[in-house]
């Protein structure tokens, strides 16, 4: 093998190496092969599954998973099926910023949402949902989403009044996650009034 001729440097002494000829492993895993895409696949089909039956599986994953953050006794308190009360909505669209506020545990923001999640509500877009939900209800209207689809707030649903009205159930989980975290942080704190004040 031929020395580098040049014996200044860290690498004087260094011989180049030989290369190895090696043959690539002849097993490969479940988890590579299943995750490659067969050949003659259309490139909508990924394993059996169109990736529109998978954008519809997430979308109701992810509700279930929101839904599946909230404890079981929590949402007895407030009723399973039935939409919260005014009084409770009242209370709820508070203690939903405050919950976010303590997510973000003193950063500017919770997290950023990936490039595909183009219909997907941040923190404080789901505040600004709230409280124009809380002002529908509390004038017994329905929420104009073809109205909020197109103000500056929500600029990425414009157009998309339909992918807007779908986002109501997660918010109304999300209420009642925050007015159930609210009651708690309320039932273990003392209650203040005015004779305990006086003695």
């Amino acid at each position: 093998m031929p020395k580098a001729t040049k014996k200044s440097g860290k690498n004087a002494n260094v011989q180049p190496q030989a290369t190895s000829k090696s043959t690539p492993s002849q097993g490969s895993s479940e988890d590579t092969q299943q995750s490659k895409r067969k050949r003659g696949q259309n490139e909508d089909e990924v394993n059996g599954e169109s990736t529109k039956n998978k954008t519809a599986r997430v979308t109701r994953n992810a509700t279930a998973e929101a839904a599946g953050d909230v404890e079981g006794d929590t949402i007895r308190q407030t009723s399973d099926d039935q939409e919260l009360s005014l009084a409770d909505l009242a209370e709820a669209v508070p203690a939903l910023k405050k919950m976010h506020t303590r997510m973000k545990g003193g950063k500017r923001q919770v997290g950023k949402r990936s490039s595909g999640d183009k219909f997907q509500l941040s923190p404080s877009l789901f505040e600004v949902f709230a409280d124009r939900y809380r002002a529908a209800r509390n004038a017994h209207k329905g929420v104009d989403y073809q109205r909020l689809s197109t103000t500056k707030n929500v600029k990425d649903f414009k157009g998309h009044a339909a992918e807007l009205r779908s986002k109501e159930p997660e918010l109304e989980v999300l209420l009642k996650k925050a007015l159930a975290e609210q009651r708690e942080t309320d039932a273990g704190k003392p209650m203040k009034n005015i004779e305990a004040l006086e003695e």
